[in-house]
Order: C-alpha cells, then structure tokens, then sequence
C-alpha cells in the first residue's frame, strides 16, 4: 500500500493538508517500508483563501494512495478523501518513525476495503455522510401508474423538485453545497424524470467528475435507457447505481407502468412491460459486471405486486445486487384511489425478500432536489436560498 505524508523538508510531518508543498510517497506492508518518490504539490490553501481547483489537483496527486498523513486536515478534505478510500491520518512527528509505527501495526492502521461512505448503500454510513440529488433530468422514458412529477418546493416525496438545473448551474450549486454541508460524499442524480432518458446526467457527472474529483457519483434510473450507457458511465467513474424493479413478470408489470417511450416508439401493454424488464435485466447484469454497487428499489403496491416480492428478490439476487430497498406506494396518479401498504404489509415484504439478499431499511423517499445528512439534516432550502433561482421552464417533458 501507497502512503502519502504531507512534508516540506522530506523528513518531518509537520503540514496541513490545504498547505503542504509536497508529498512524501512511501510504500508499506506488514513487515516493511521503503521511499518511492516526492511529489510537488500546489496548495489548496493560500493568501487567496481556499482553491478547489487546487485541493481537487492535491487529491488526484495523491489518489493512487490508500493513506494520507498530515499535522492537521479539516473535515471537508477527510471526508472527500475517504469518499475515495483514501484514509486520512493526523501524525507530525519523524517520516521515518511514522512509517516505523505504521508498519508495526499494519493490520490496525490498514483502511478497511470497500468502506462505503454512501448513506444509501450502507446503514452504518446513513446517519454519518451527506449526499445531493442534483435535478437536472426532466424528462422520462416510461409512465408509471403511481407517478405524478411535480415542480414544487414543498412535496417529500421522489419525483418533486424545486426547480431543473442546467449541468453547469448542477456544478455551481454543488460548490455551495459543500460549503453548506461538508460532510457531503456523493453527487447523486435522481430525477425528476428519469436520469437516462437524455444526455443532461452524463454532461453533468462529466463536471462533477472534473470538479469535484473527491466525490462519488450515483445514478437512479428505471432501467429503460441503462445498457446503453453503463459503458459510459463506468468510464466517468459511477460506483452506485440504483434501479427501480416493480415486477419480473410483465403480466403484473403491464398493471404498474401504463407505456414506455423507446427507440422512436410509443409502446404500451405487456409488450411494454416485458420490453422494460428486459433492459432492465440486462443493464443491472452489464452493471454489476462493470465493478458498480447496484441497489433495486421497489415500490410495495398492495394488491398489485404485494405478493410478487419473492420472485423480484430472488431474480435480482442472481444479477449480484448488494440491497433490495421495498418502498411504500405513495397512492398518487392512477392509483390515488389504492391505500398505501401498512407496516405489516411492509415488513413482511421486506422479510420475503431478506431471504434472499440484504434489505435496506433506511430510505426515506428522499425528493430529487435533496441535500444533507439523511435522517440528521437537510439543507436544500438553504441550499437553492444561497444559489438563487435557477428555475427552468422545461419541466418534466
């Protein structure tokens, strides 16, 4: 393993992250170490303040590192480095009695593989780190019964914005978002339509990915569009993907989605449903099979597919899923008339498919314009206060 130590003189810890002029880079494992190289660094912090375009530069600098060694780091630079797996460490002392320590206590000091610092992907990491939804998609490729996508600034629910966002006024307002909340670790994009069904989410990961290097890139989707750009998006670095799957039978899918829009057509019934099913089979397998965490959201339709789960679960079970998030249906559009599902109703279908791969149980119908700490705060009307109005007329089309 690689490690970084924030020195100016090559032989002492003595820097903070934002200041140091350069990096010693080191390598260890359990019984050694040895000196691999210096590497020049700009600061990111200087008599001109904080640069992000410098801090970004530090942390591509160092990315090949899974620890970083500094006197100090804030906090906006811990998390952004361990939303890359990049454990960061405060130490000043002799680089040759750190290195010393740290190889006497490898397995202690080694950053657990995998650490998932996405509060979607992992329960432990929920309440801990921060995520943005930033809405720049407002188009959809298919019509589902339940769904009702609403430009407003007082709905909790998916599907509810409070405005759409250019990629580049998406870039903008996540630079104040983490100014707002540093404890941010992923850029998400859910909405409101579907984030395939035109190009605004791969302009806008493109920025993020240049911007914000630090951050994690996740995508939710219905499937529709996605084997198409799983490619492209495994290249922009996309490690958590979130697929909607109501049914794995197009007999009770044909009952949730009224139509779907693909290559040119406007398609309806059962052909529609199995057309659905079949690319989002196939693009959850090209997923998996590209290194991306993949989580399938389903919503809990009481009469519709309630007793359907177990199938669903055990389908995408095959494909390598991580997390089967059952969600409630919030009783809007065609199915206004049906009442949601009751909790035990709910934990029944969550028990079902619990046989067959992990549940998650924290989502909280987050809307696609949400920003904060899940479940501690949220910041989005501070967030789009702080931004102005970036309100675009082409809603939902």
């Amino acid at each position: 393993m690689k490690i970084a130590l924030a020195s100016s003189d090559g032989k002492f810890v003595s820097k903070h992250f934002g200041n140091t002029p350069s990096f010693v880079i080191a390598e260890a494992d359990g019984a050694k170490w040895k000196f691999i190289e210096k590497r020049d660094n700009s600061p990111a912090c200087g008599k001109d303040g904080h640069s992000q375009e410098r801090f970004n530069e530090s942390v591509k600098l160092i990315g090949d590192c899974g620890v970083v060694i500094c006197s100090r780091i804030g906090n906006f630079a811990q998390n952004g480095l361990r939303a890359l797996n990049i454990q960061p460490l405060e130490k000043p002392g002799f680089i040759e009695d750190i290195l010393d320590e740290y190889v006497r206590n490898f397995a202690r000091n080694e950053p657990k593989k995998g650490k998932n610092t996405h509060p979607c992907f992992d329960h432990s990491a929920h309440a801990q780190y921060g995520r943005i939804h930033l809405p720049v998609s407002s188009r959809c490729n298919i019509k589902c019964r339940f769904c009702e996508r609403n430009i407003n600034a007082d709905e909790m629910c998916p599907g509810a914005a409070a405005q759409i966002l250019t990629p580049e006024q998406a870039a903008e307002t996540l630079a104040a978002a983490l100014e707002l909340c540093p404890e941010l670790t992923v850029a998400g994009i859910a909405g409101p339509g579907d984030a395939l069904a035109d190009d605004s989410a791969i302009e806008t990961f493109r920025l993020v990915d240049k911007k914000f290097p630090q951050l994690s890139k996740c995508l939710s989707t219905n499937g529709l569009g996605l084997s198409d750009k799983v490619q492209e998006l495994a290249r922009l670095g996309l490690k958590h993907l979130t697929v909607t799957v109501n049914a794995v039978d197009p007999g009770i899918g044909e009952k949730i989605i009224s139509h779907i829009a693909f290559n040119g057509e406007t398609i309806g019934g059962q052909k529609a449903a199995a057309t659905l099913l079949f690319r989002q089979l196939e693009g959850i397998r090209e997923a998996v099979n590209a290194g991306m965490e993949v989580k399938i959201n389903t919503v809990l339709v009481p009469g519709v597919n309630s007793e359907h789960i177990g199938e669903i679960a055990k389908t995408i079970s095959a494909l390598g899923v991580k997390y089967h998030n059952i969600m409630p249906l919030i009783p809007r559009g065609e199915f206004a008339g049906l009442s949601a599902p009751d909790c035990a109703m709910l934990e029944s279908a969550r028990k079902t498919a619990s046989s067959f791969l992990p549940v998650f149980r924290n989502c909280a119908h987050c809307r696609a314009d949400a920003c904060g700490i899940p479940g501690v705060n949220d910041v989005s009307r501070k967030l789009y206060e702080k931004t102005g109005d970036f309100r675009c007329n082409n809603i939902c089309g």
